[in-house]
C-alpha cells in the first residue's frame, strides 16, 4: 500500500506482489475540523472480498485524524454504498453531481 498527500487530498494505492492494480481511493479535507470527503474508493474485481476496501477506508480514518477532521462524507455507487454501510457508516441521503450544459450559440444571437 502506498499513501501520499497533496493539496488536501490524500491518495492510497493498493498494488500486488507483481505491481498489479489492487484498490485505491482518495480522501480530500479542505481545512482542520471541516468534513473529510471520500472518493473514488475502487477494488479491481479479481481482489474483491479480501478486505482491501477496508484497508483503503482504515488508511483514510488515519489521514482524517491527522488533518483534524472527525467527520467523513463518502461519495459513493451503489457498491460502495454496501462498503461503506458493512464499515459502520450510514446513508444520510443521495449525492447529486450537477453539470450544466451549454449550447452552442446562435449566430448573430
Amino acid at each position: 500500500m502506498r499513501t501520499w498527500a497533496r493539496g488536501g487530498v490524500t491518495r492510497v494505492l493498493v498494488l500486488t506482489e507483481d505491481g498489479a492494480f489492487a484498490a485505491r481511493g482518495q480522501i480530500a479535507v479542505p481545512s482542520p475540523g471541516h468534513t473529510a470527503v471520500i472518493d473514488q474508493v475502487e477494488t479491481s474485481p479479481a481482489h474483491r472480498r479480501r478486505g482491501l476496501g477496508s484497508l483503503v477506508m482504515r488508511a483514510f480514518e488515519n489521514a482524517a485524524v491527522a488533518t483534524g477532521s472527525s467527520t467523513g462524507a463518502p461519495a459513493a455507487t451503489t457498491g460502495g454504498q454496501a462498503l461503506y454501510e458493512a464499515l459502520g457508516r450510514r446513508t444520510h441521503g443521495p449525492l447529486t453531481s450537477l453539470v450544466r450544459d451549454v449550447s452552442p450559440q446562435t449566430p448573430g444571437a
